[in-house]
């Protein structure tokens, strides 16, 4: 009966209502940290690890996913992968203390790990090459709107009944798309995926773990902390480690080689200011709201949530025309110009500015995005073959989840440095605009790394769709 959907169409709906689940669990939490400090009795600042301990193990299995994926084949690690996460929901909402649910988020951001990459690989391979840009709109349009429904999903859920059912309610998410992914995806052969690379896997979970936690941490422990050094150091150390090493194997946990392509590489530098600049200012202006101007988080969550619907409707028609029309560098580099320009005004906002100027704003920054995003996606994997799809997916995967640490870790610095003995609200207002404005300035970056993109290069992803 699912046929007469037709095999692509499944593939993107399987997909989709997994990374629905997996990106809105990333942002609900972040609502229910206070009431969770209070549930188990400990400091505000102890429930860190609930969100660095998923962010952590996501990045870590994300290196692996590529290698899992052609080992078991796509459709039995996607399988597994949704099944786990729903599990570890599952024990997440039956945390008893702090330390369970840091392991709990533990394992539920392994899981996660395979998610993304996994489904990149089932969903691309699913799509003729010319088609894309069609895919890439349909799994931008939930990417955005999953982060802004978090939080007002979260806030109900914590008005209304208990912490607990902000894990409890991945499962009947999870559960449909487990039971699509079950009857609708088609079996394919493994592939020679070739012993596991054990000491590719330690050099990039040690350094990824490294560097993600002196990233997240540094803002707020401060740069000169030897903690904070000694990791960043590490991590860096490491992860040249793991390139060197990498590039000498035949069969490499990350297929580092497939940077050579000059579209993939350049997609994968991009992705890092597009995505830091993009979470920067998600992460500072709901503070300001909050902390200078007096707003509620529903006041906070209805002034931000236009952006998704910004790149939702661009999203449409840069899927369906722009693309194919004008190519993925004009498209970019307008994006991100406009994007600064955007971006710029908002870090003039201080603790007077009206909602409806806010709401406006964000909805034409999410208009800038949905030009960056779709051609990003449909352009990084422009060359791939199948074969070499699931290890490309975990290579781009690792690199956007590295971004949004950096826009997060710069937009913390700058914002500390500006408030720090500010006692006077123009003082502190000085310092969000300050911190807004660096985060800004990520797009400018951006719009010179695109330039580097050829358009020749994504021809094939810009070919008239196939009628039927």
């Amino acid at each position: 009966m699912l046929e007469r959907f037709g095999y692509k169409n499944i593939v993107a709906g399987v997909y989709i209502g997994a990374l629905f689940m997996q990106i809105m669990d990333g942002t609900i939490i972040n609502v229910a940290l206070p009431t969770l400090a209070t549930e188990f009795d400990v400091a505000p600042t102890a429930m860190d690890w609930t969100v660095l301990s998923f962010t952590l193990a996501l990045a870590i299995m994300t290196a692996s996913a590529g290698w899992i994926g052609d080992r078991i084949g796509l459709r039995p690690a996607f399988i597994w992968a949704l099944a786990g996460f729903v599990v570890a929901s599952i024990i997440c909402g039956l945390a008893q203390s702090l330390d369970q649910l840091v392991a709990a988020r533990a394992l539920q951001g392994a899981f996660a790990g395979m998610i993304t990459p996994v489904g990149s690989a089932l969903l691309f391979n699913a799509f003729p090459i010319e088609e894309r840009s069609v895919a890439s709109r349909k799994v931008i349009t939930v990417a955005v709107i999953a982060p802004a429904l978090g939080p007002i999903v979260g806030g109900a859920i914590l008005e209304f009944t208990s912490w607990r059912w902000i894990f409890f309610v991945n499962v009947p998410i999870g559960a449909l798309a487990l039971v699509l992914a079950i009857v609708g995806l088609r079996k394919e052969p493994p592939k020679d995926a070739g012993k596991f690379d054990i000491s590719g896997f330690i050099l990039s979970a040690c350094g990824l773990g490294l560097l993600i936690y002196g990233i997240s941490r540094g803002g707020e422990r401060g740069w000169d902390s030897s903690q904070i050094q000694v990791s960043l150091i590490a991590g860096v150390v490491l992860l040249v480690a793991l390139v060197f090493v990498e590039l000498r194997k035949e069969r490499p946990l990350l297929a580092l080689r497939l940077t050579k392509d000059r579209m993939f590489s350049a997609c994968n530098l991009l992705a890092i200011p597009v995505y830091a600049g993009f979470i920067g200012l998600i992460y500072l202006l709901p503070l300001f709201l909050q902390n200078e101007s007096g707003r509620s988080p529903l006041e906070v969550g209805l002034a931000v949530f236009p952006q998704p619907l910004g790149v939702l409707v661009m999203s449409q028609f840069t899927g369906r025309f722009f693309y194919k029309r004008f190519g993925p560098r004009r498209l970019i580099f307008v994006g991100c110009v406009a994007a600064l320009v955007i971006g710029l005004i908002v870090a003039r906002f201080d603790e007077t500015t009206g909602l409806g100027v806010i709401r406006l704003l964000m909805f034409s920054r999410g208009l800038a995005m949905g030009l960056i995003f779709i051609p990003l996606q449909a352009a990084v994997y422009a060359k791939m073959s199948p074969v070499d799809m699931g290890r490309a997916t975990a290579i781009y995967s690792t690199t956007r989840q590295l971004a949004p640490a950096i826009g997060v870790a710069v937009g913390t610095t700058v914002l500390a440095t500006g408030l720090a003995g500010s006692s006077t609200l123009d003082g502190r207002v000085d310092g969000y605009q300050s911190a807004m404005f660096v985060s800004a300035l990520f797009f400018a970056v951006a719009a010179l790394i695109s330039l580097w993109i050829r358009d020749e290069d994504a021809a094939a992803t810009m070919a008239p769709t196939r009628s039927g």
